[in-house]
């Protein structure tokens, strides 16, 4: 389409990030000798070139300083005297400053290279062209009506650091780029530069995305070295022996190792998310070996001290692991399967958490893989000592005895009154329910990175300086708040930011959003003597700060302001809400000239001729460039500045009729008073208007509830009309993916199942093929609302609110906690089998095994949970910056992995002692009905 649009603009270009994106670096170069000028100069020659070259870098944008320009002043009364337009002298430089090569000369052995030559080499090339001949044939130099200069521009932006003056670099990186690659290739490229340039000149970062980055990766690898190591420990309190213990901490390792070998190949990098996976998953690594571990011990108990007792032990290993090959398949399969749904969510959603959903499956495949093949390995090895040399070792055990034996009991009693004890969960479930009902949804929660930017704002139009004097009085203030440990201001005409780093949360007692308090108070302060005067704030994108944009359309700028004043003077009235703010919809003040055609045509020349002319005059045209060692420098034309300063002195411009004749502009055109837009923007090709505020109370979809209900009077003129805008609708959507119900209650009723009714049916499926029965999995999949209880708990007690990474953590407990009960269940399976491998369904025989499979499985059923839950204990308490990232998720586990265990051991053999019950009760009819046949036919005597 660049041939379709208009032919005044500047080069269109493709830019493969976006304005709005957040500097992965700001630079500040600063220096006790040289000007910021010379700063300027530098960075411009030789930094900022080389800093665009590194991969992944895409725009550098340079603030402060005055940039260097070949300055050509012309003195409008000489072009006047000489009756010389101001065209010739712009085409004069072009056409001097110019090589061409011309063709080559032959000669018998070679050729030579033709070649016109004639760049500038200094000012006096530029001063002495000839512009011009009089009548009398002299000629007239471009120093005899301009004065040439290798000067700079006028300020266009100013650069502080911490109040001093510098000159500051932008860089922004590639949307698809690594941000930690592109900075590191960045600080390679700078350390090349610092031994280049003057040693006076000094370089500081001010803002570096990749510490923030690098900051949680440490933080998730400490919790997931933290996690590791409680569980080891909770083995070496449980088990009370070096031997097996080593052989479950064995695992964790090899484990890791697998898993990043298959990471490698699915070119997964090293991320907060895949580290978070692995963290989540420590714990649930030693799952498997634990159930192998404990399986084995119970063979091996029964072996007598006799000659061969060696190789019974070695059967023992065997027979153990062989026994829980389907208990753990199922387990690993189950809580593996629960990251299949991902694959149709929206890509937003996929992007973010397939590193942790591969990262988790990776680890708890290899899990299995060492616990079937690796542990009995080990095992094998590490020989048991006989039975009597074990019986000292009971003494030792007699608490864990006890706790055995009160399990024992409750069991029973559960199993007496297994339902009323069903009924007290579904009383307790319903409990959660309400209360989680109640709960805040944010789906992005905030995260305290310790760094945000103020956006101190004029009206539009307002000069360089009247912002510089603004910004320097709110960077006063800045200088005296203890927690701030650098600041960098951008200053442009009318908008300027900056940007605020905070020292770590560690040394300072208040929060970002207290900070951010306590400045927007003193800004406020400064922004009232100011017109037009106003600071918000906002965080980085991926702090999740909660922001609630409405988007109001329509096609009347007039009626679209007024409209938005009075939807913002509400919206100012809800408490919760602040820094509300409409985008730039106030005017610019300008002033038309408007040619007067026929005036115009009646000298010669066309409007556009005209406004080129009076367009070089005033603003200056490029007229060549100029050419030194380091780079090219434009040249700039146009008049000087006493013949541009006032509104009086624009009508006295001259303009050149084609025949040479000079007319004054006002004689061609009137000069109009007016206030043009200082932007247009439009969405779904409507003009719109963005009115945003900052939610500082409760969760972002409260505060649209309340929006809504604000506005739900309001009557709008015909055809304009409102919608929440921002992220506020691709979070709803989601969220809906994430956990909606299948059914709607409005058209088309029927909507896409959220993941976790997904997950819940591919478990169901997963437990039927591998238990070849329809009820079992009911049974096994009754642990599942048991951990709503204890999310709902931890989510109260914690304060946080419902948020997607909540949802995460409530989908992997899906596949979690019934581990628990496969482990049960298999185990009753088990014990049903007689000794001539028919499986027994008398009732006696039922309960005894429902009570044995509690007590052989209470002690891995409660070291793998307490494991799992240890595990993640240094990410649930981490109070590091961006821990509101893994905090919630796993918070989320922790809790209904609790509650879900406790009621587990209670409930999951009550629950399959009433199946047992219904079984009997509808096969009692067809067993009667059997025997009268058998009867009749004389099958029975």
């Amino acid at each position: 389409i660049k041939d379709k649009l208009p032919k005044e603009i500047e080069k269109p270009i493709l830019a493969q990030y976006k304005e709005s994106d957040m500097p992965i670096m700001i630079l500040a170069i600063t220096s006790k000798i040289h000007s910021v000028e010379s700063l300027r100069r530098i960075v411009d020659e030789q930094l900022k070139e080389r800093i665009l070259r590194v991969e992944g870098v895409a725009n550098v944008d340079v603030y402060g300083g005055r940039e260097r320009k070949i300055l050509v002043e012309i003195d409008q009364s000489r072009l006047q005297a000489h009756h010389i337009p101001i065209d010739y002298v712009v085409s004069s430089l072009g056409a001097n400053n110019f090589s061409l090569l011309l063709g080559d000369l032959p000669r018998e052995k070679n050729k030579y290279l033709i070649r016109a030559i004639g760049i500038f080499e200094n000012i006096k090339d530029i001063e002495n062209i000839g512009v011009s001949v009089t009548p009398q044939g002299v000629v007239i130099k471009l120093k005899d009506v301009a004065n040439v200069k290798d000067s700079f521009m006028e300020p266009s932006s100013y650069a502080r650091t911490d109040i001093e003056p510098v000159v500051s670099i932008y860089i922004q990186k590639e949307s698809t780029a690594n941000t930690i690659k592109v900075v590191s290739g960045i600080k390679k490229e700078l350390g090349q530069i610092r031994n280049i340039i003057d040693k006076n000149i000094y370089i500081k970062t001010t803002l570096n995305q990749a510490d923030v980055i690098n900051d949680a990766i440490d933080a998730v690898k400490s919790s997931l070295i933290s996690g590791a190591i409680l569980s080891v420990l909770m083995l070496l309190a449980t088990l009370r022996d070096l031997r097996p213990t080593f052989i479950i901490a064995v695992t964790i390792p090899i484990s890791v190792m697998f898993t990043f070998i298959l990471m490698y190949f699915q070119r997964l990098s090293l991320n907060v998310m895949t580290l978070s996976g692995l963290a989540l998953g420590i714990g649930m690594l030693v799952d498997n070996s634990i159930v192998v571990l404990d399986n084995v011990d119970k063979k091996r108990s029964n072996i007598l001290p006799l000659p061969s007792w060696r190789e019974k032990d070695k059967n023992a290993v065997m027979e153990g692991a062989s026994e829980m090959g389907l208990a753990i398949v199922a387990s690993t399969v189950t809580t593996a399967i629960v990251f299949l749904p991902f694959v149709f969510v929206n890509k937003e959603t996929r992007m973010l958490w397939s590193g942790l959903a591969f990262t988790v499956t990776y680890s708890l495949l290899t899990s299995l893989f060492v616990a079937m093949t690796i542990v009995p390995t080990l095992l094998s090895q590490m020989a048991a000592k006989p039975l009597e040399k074990k019986q000292e070792k009971i003494s030792k055990k007699s608490l864990a005895l006890k706790i055995k034996g009160l399990y024992r009991k409750g069991l029973v009693l559960a199993l007496r009154f297994r339902y009323l004890l069903v009924g007290i969960a579904f009383i307790m479930l319903a409990i959660a329910i309400f209360f989680g009902l109640r709960l805040e949804k944010e789906f992005m929660v905030e995260a305290e990175e310790g760094r945000f930017t103020i956006f101190v704002e004029l009206e539009p139009g307002a000069k360089l300086d009247v912002t510089d004097k603004m910004v320097k009085e709110l960077e006063e203030k800045l200088s005296k708040i203890k927690e701030l440990k650098t600041f960098t201001s951008r200053i442009e005409p009318w908008s300027s930011k900056i940007y605020v780093k905070l020292v770590p949360i560690r040394d300072r007692a208040k929060t970002t959003k207290e900070v951010m308090d306590v400045i927007r108070a003193e800004g406020e302060t400064v922004a009232r003597r100011y017109k037009g005067g106003f600071i918000y704030f906002s965080e980085l994108e991926e702090s999740g700060l909660k922001e609630l944009t409405l988007d109001l359309y329509g096609y009347d700028y007039k009626i679209l302001k007024e409209t938005a004043i009075s939807i913002a003077t509400r919206l100012g009235a809800i408490d919760g809400l602040q820094d509300i703010r409409m985008s730039r919809i106030s005017g610019r003040p300008e002033w038309l000239i408007k040619i007067d055609k026929n005036q115009a045509s009646s000298f010669g020349f066309t409007t556009q001729e005209a406004a080129e002319t009076v367009h070089g005059e005033i603003r200056g045209l490029r007229a060549t460039l100029f050419h030194t060692e380091a780079r090219e420098i434009e040249t700039i034309t146009r008049l000087q500045k006493q013949y541009r300063k006032k509104l009086d002195d624009v009508r006295m411009l001259t303009v050149y009729t084609p025949d040479g004749n000079p007319i004054l502009l006002e004689q061609i055109a009137d000069f109009v008073p007016d206030i043009g837009m200082s932007e247009i923007i439009r969405k779904n090709k409507t003009r719109v208007v963005h009115i945003t505020a900052m939610v500082s109370k409760g969760s972002l979809q409260k505060a649209v509830e309340k929006v809504k209900a604000s506005l739900g009077d309001m009557e709008l003129p015909k055809d304009y009309y409102w919608r929440v805008g921002g992220d506020y609708e691709r979070n709803i959507k989601n969220e809906k993916e994430l956990s909606a119900f299948p059914f709607s209650l409005k058209p088309p009723y029927v909507q896409m199942p959220g993941v976790l009714w997904i997950t819940l049916l591919l478990v169901f499926m997963v437990l039927a093929a591998l238990f070849e029965s329809f009820s079992q999995p009911f049974v096994i999949l009754f642990s599942v609302p048991l951990a709503i209880v204890g999310v709902v708990t931890a989510l109260f007690i914690s304060h946080k609110p419902i948020s997607r990474g909540v949802i995460i953590g409530a989908i992997m407990l899906a596949g979690i906690v019934v581990n628990n009960a496969i482990i049960l269940v298999d185990r009753i399976n088990f014990l049903r089998i007689k000794k001539d491998g028919q499986r027994t369904d008398k009732y006696r025989d039922i309960l005894r095994s429902a009570i044995m499979a509690g007590e052989d499985r209470f002690r891995p059923i409660f070291m793998t949970t307490a494991t799992t839950i240890l595990g993640l204990v240094p990410m649930a308490f981490d109070r590091s910056e961006s821990a509101n990232l893994w905090s919630p998720l796993a918070i989320t586990v922790i809790g209904g992995l609790t509650s879900s265990t406790a009621l587990t051991l209670f409930m999951v053999p009550s629950v399959y002692m009433i199946f047992e019950d219904l079984n009997s009760m509808f096969s009692a009819p067809k067993q009667l009905l059997n025997f009268i046949k058998k009867r009749r036919y004389g099958i029975i005597k």
